[in-house]
């Protein structure tokens, strides 16, 4: 194994570069702590390593996928040191599917011991949100990293993140949102986008059999792929646990409600579907009814636009990091985002003040009197205030929400 350690890291000495698009997560590199990047499958953490190895120097990647590491053993570990001391000049080790190194928590806690900075990714059904606290011992910083949000995919497809007031420009914009939503941010359904369905519909299948049946051993296939069903066909729609145990046992299939709950739990930690829960005190269990959202406006099929506009709503709150609900009383309203004031967020398929709906108004009215929050509209083209009775009503487009970055908060009015 020394000497595949030799060739991977000569190898690595001649890299150079591919085409990247440059990713906005910055991941944190701190001595005696290893960052590790999770996230969906396919949503480029590859190339986030690659594109802090070019960035910084001192560092090397290694690839345990290499079918040369077939056959690795812990013992290995001190060929690898070796090679590391004779090579020299390495402070960063950017370590690719670790998850088939073999206790490979074990090898990176040493590594952090001996003063290298370590960052780790790999397979989603490996390297998720159970194990890597199991293995790295509290020694980490963990960052989310997604598909292509909307400035990275402008940035992807070559179009400029601004606009003015120019029809032209803000046309332009708006017709590079419509493809986002619909083709999703994926990168390589950005990149490749006459094969964007069919990369999509892979990742799905994969997400389901690989991340949720064989990773948890779902015995019984079929009740699964009818419960799927049933969340893709709710999503941003609140989903009821209850009203699936339901609908199952008409259908013969008995399922008790913990099991559909752990279903659901496996679809979130596989990165393939965001379940919001309820505005109110306490917390919610999993059993209670959730809205449902998918990890892409993608997955949501096409021409519904204002699903779409929804999901990627939620989507950009997760990336943000931002802790949200929906708020249900009377009326619905789509986001609660705590904060203070917390931010009630309506979202609106509407170009103009007389294409929102008023009950829309009235259920912003009604969560603002309840929660005490800041009411935000989110359209897809129209800008301004909008006053109903005593409540004012910021309304901002997607395309300007979505690119408001950090400032997200004070970027909105």
């Amino acid at each position: 194994m020394e000497r595949v350690f030799r060739e991977v890291v000569e190898e690595w000495l001649s890299w150079r570069p591919p085409p990247m698009v440059e990713r906005e997560l910055e991941l944190p590199l701190e001595a005696g702590l290893a960052t590790a990047v999770v996230g969906p499958r396919r949503a480029g953490k590859t190339y986030l390593l690659y594109q802090l190895a070019a960035r910084r120097g001192g560092a090397l990647y290694i690839n345990f996928e290499d079918v040369r590491f077939v056959g690795l053993r812990p013992g290995d570990f001190s060929a690898f040191l070796k090679i590391l001391a004779e090579r020299g000049g390495f402070q960063l080790l950017l370590l690719d599917e670790v998850q088939n190194v073999p206790h490979w928590g074990r090898w990176v806690r040493s590594l952090l011991d001996r003063g290298y900075l370590v960052a780790v990714a790999g397979s989603t059904s490996k390297l998720g949100a159970r194990e890597v606290p199991t293995e790295l011992r509290g020694r980490y910083l963990s960052r989310l990293l997604l598909p292509f949000s909307f400035r990275e995919y402008l940035r992807a497809v070559g179009i400029p993140a601004s606009a003015g007031h120019a029809p032209a420009s803000r046309g332009r914009l708006l017709g590079a949102l419509r493809d986002y939503l619909e083709r999703g941010g994926y990168p390589e359904a950005v990149l490749r986008p006459q094969l964007a369905r069919e990369l999509l519909r892979t990742y799905r299948d994969t997400v389901v059999y690989r991340d949720v049946v064989e990773r948890h051993r779902v015995r019984d296939a079929r009740g699964f792929e009818v419960f799927l069903s049933m969340v893709e066909s709710s999503f941003c729609n609140v989903f009821s646990i209850s009203s699936a145990h339901r609908r199952l046992a008409s259908l013969g299939l008995e399922k008790s409600k913990k099991t559909l709950a752990n279903y659901l739990k496996y679809l979130e930690e596989a990165f393939y579907v965001v379940a919001v829960p309820k505005w109110g005190p306490g917390k919610t269990p999993l059993t209670q009814p959730h809205k449902i959202y998918p990890v892409d406006p993608g997955y949501i099929p096409e021409g519904q636009i204002g699903r779409k506009m929804e999901a990627a709503v939620a989507v950009e709150l997760l990336r943000r990091g931002a802790k949200f609900y929906y708020y249900r009383g009377r009326r619905e309203v789509d986001f609660v985002v705590e904060g203070e004031p917390p931010l009630l967020i309506q979202v609106t398929y509407a170009s103009a003040p007389d294409e929102v709906d008023r009950r829309e108004l009235d259920a912003l009215s009604e969560a603002a009197a309840a929660v005490g929050g800041r009411p935000l509209l989110i359209t897809w083209d129209l800008e301004g205030h909008i006053a109903r009775g005593g409540l004012r009503v910021d309304a901002v487009p997607l395309w300007r929400w979505l690119l408001g970055g950090s400032s997200w908060r004070s970027s909105t009015l």
